[in-house]
């Protein structure tokens, strides 16, 4: 059979093992995403961001 992926050499190799590696961390390491956001944006920016995004999302499901 013939594979027409491209070969991804080393650094491809390294990437993907690392990609692997982060998602079968314990979840407890990553710090959650709404304080990383916090730490970027700030507060009242960051509630206001989180509220008007569950409120589009609650839209589309109720819908």
């Amino acid at each position: 059979m013939y594979d027409a992926s491209p070969p991804q050499g080393a650094r491809g190799s390294a990437l993907l093992l690392e990609h692997c590696d982060a998602l079968t961390r314990i979840s407890s390491v990553r710090t959650p995403a709404f304080e990383r956001l916090e730490q970027t944006l700030g507060d009242e920016l960051t509630r206001l961001l989180v509220v008007a995004l569950g409120r589009r999302r609650a839209a589309r499901v109720t819908v």
